[in-house]
């Protein structure tokens, strides 16, 4: 096979993957792992992974980090 038949391929591969959920399966715990080591200085609370949103606890508030 070709070098660009098998990008072609690659690319038609991961769009697939993206269509069946594949990649968010992967990539929430990662997105919640790092959220978790932003809170690291209050605690952690909650990730919102479709918004992208972490939530800590400091001083029993619960504020949004991003």
């Amino acid at each position: 096979m070709k070098k660009s038949n098998i990008f072609i391929l690659l690319v038609i591969l991961s769009l697939m993957l993206l269509g069946c959920g594949l990649v968010q399966t992967v990539a929430e715990p990662i997105d919640r792992q790092g959220c978790k080591a932003d809170c690291r200085a209050c605690g952690f609370s909650r990730y919102e992974y479709a918004a992208h949103h972490c939530w800590c606890v400091c001083d029993g508030i619960e504020i949004q980090l991003y």
